[in-house]
């Protein structure tokens, strides 16, 4: 049994010095160290790796985290003080580069997709009762008053909006934050990984052991088991929207927070949608965007805007997986 142990632990042993001298290997005279945390930020756990020098690994995750909370001070409108929330409040105002990119490229899919994404659903969003504790299934009466209309107005950096919209930027703004975020950290990290609650990852560089970064994709009804593993690539994102984040049941049927901008429901046929991509920001929108369209209109949508790199998974009820792949090669997925 001793001498059993003994080969254990030196097999551990030396499969920490080989992962060592990977990292040596491709930066060599430096003392590079892999360092990750945790912390509650967007309304979900995030998580950071980094291969960074030892003296600037902690540094550089705290500076990931801090452009984390700046997007998030932005671009939260349960924020009292956001950005966001003195725009929905004052209806027009001169707004920073990051909320006006937002906004206009959110505005963009919005028409691409003929509504079917949409930022200026937050009445609709409160009238469900997403974002607070009392869910419950509108009326079609009801429905019919908070869909929005009109477009919004932007004139240099000023932004107007209609009378009946208010903005929430719940499908764009943590793949945004982790791009930025992504951004900060290449300054002075190697390569390292951002996942956000697994809805939206991001990674840069190589992984220490020199293969890409490898992602389970969630199966969408049993927590104990994974759809496959997606491997990232250097500047690579993964977005995912599903109806299992943030959702009620009433008479038996599921009512989730993806909401159709078309007609006011969430849609019953899919139950996630993933989308690998270069941009986390495009991965967080093309999310909600192509789970809202499903896989027929959403393969069209993808042909018509002339997508060179994207790889999209459709988890159709009961069971059933769509994929679509242009310049990428999607892995083996089971339900």
């Amino acid at each position: 049994m001793k001498q059993k142990k003994a080969i254990t632990w030196i097999l551990v042993a030396a499969l920490v010095i080989l992962a060592a001298w990977q990292i040596w290997l491709r930066f060599p005279n430096e003392t590079y160290v892999v360092q990750q945390d945790s912390r509650l930020l967007m309304d979900t756990v995030i998580t950071i790796t980094v291969v960074a020098k030892e003296g600037v690994a902690q540094e550089t995750l705290d500076r990931g985290f801090e452009e984390l909370r700046r997007v998030d001070t932005l671009t939260n409108r349960y924020i009292g003080d956001s950005e966001l929330s003195k725009l929905n409040k004052e209806r027009t105002l001169a707004v920073s580069k990051d909320l006006l990119h937002l906004i206009e490229i959110s505005e963009e899919y919005r028409h691409k997709s003929g509504n079917a994404y949409d930022v200026r659903l937050g009445r609709l969003v409160d009238l469900w009762g997403f974002g607070s504790n009392r869910r419950s299934v509108p009326s079609e009466v009801q429905i019919a008053k908070v869909l929005p209309s009109g477009d919004i107005e932007i004139n240099n950096s000023t932004v107007t909006l209609p009378a009946d919209v208010i903005l929430d930027l719940g499908a764009v703004a943590k793949g945004y934050a982790i791009e930025q975020a992504r951004n900060v950290m290449k300054r002075t990290a190697k390569a390292g990984l951002i996942v956000g609650g697994g809805s939206s990852v991001a990674c840069w560089g190589e992984h220490p052991e020199k293969r890409p970064w490898r992602i389970g994709l969630r199966h969408p009804r049993d927590t104990n088991k994974l759809l496959g593993v997606i491997e990232l690539e250097d500047g690579w994102s993964l977005g995912t929207s599903g109806d299992y984040e943030r959702y009620f049941i009433q008479d038996s049927k599921r009512y989730h927070h993806i909401l159709d901008g078309r007609t006011g429901y969430p849609g019953q046929d899919v139950y996630a949608t993933s989308v690998l991509t270069k941009s986390s920001t495009l991965a967080d929108i093309l999310s909600t965007l192509l789970f809202v369209l499903g896989p027929e209109d959403g393969k069209a949508f993808l042909n018509e805007n002339g997508f060179d790199e994207i790889g999209v998974i459709w988890v159709m009820a009961p069971g059933e997986i769509v994929t679509y792949e242009k310049g990428v090669k999607l892995p083996e997925l089971s339900f």
